[in-house]
């Protein structure tokens, strides 16, 4: 997919203001994943593969009052309201980054690869887990 295309789609799910459930960084930063609550039971899945660079940039005077691990669905203070998409090439080498604002957590990240999917979601008793059921992939 194109830079522009990737945009759209980004776009097109109508993120701002939503939720974000939960931020992985997996197998020493190459894979990045974010997951957000998108409406009527479903969620978004940002994957971000073949990673470089990420910055997780939190904002330093803001309080979370208690471990985010703690927190249920309800208390988790991150709200998507900027997603920006772009590239570069740098040695040859082509990357997406890919700005996040989720105040109050900024993120960066260059990768190689960026999927985009919806999943239904189902709650489960703990309201911090969630189970995928079905999958709309682009």
């Amino acid at each position: 997919m194109t830079v522009n295309e990737i945009q759209e789609l980004v776009n097109q799910y109508d993120y701002w203001d939503l939720r974000v459930l939960s931020l992985e960084c997996n197998y020493f930063a190459d894979e990045i994943k974010l997951v957000y609550d998108d409406t009527d039971g479903y969620c978004v899945i940002y994957n971000f593969e073949g990673c470089y660079k990420s910055i997780f940039d939190h904002v330093k005077g803001y309080d979370k009052l208690r471990p985010v691990r703690e927190m249920v669905t309800g208390q988790i203070p991150y709200f998507l309201q900027a997603v920006d998409v772009s590239e570069t090439t740098m040695d040859n080498v082509h990357f997406y980054i890919v700005k996040i604002n989720m105040f109050p957590l900024y993120l960066e990240v260059w990768c190689k690869d960026i999927k985009v999917q919806k999943e239904k979601l189902e709650k489960t008793r703990n309201s911090k887990d969630y189970v995928n059921l079905q999958t709309d992939v682009r």
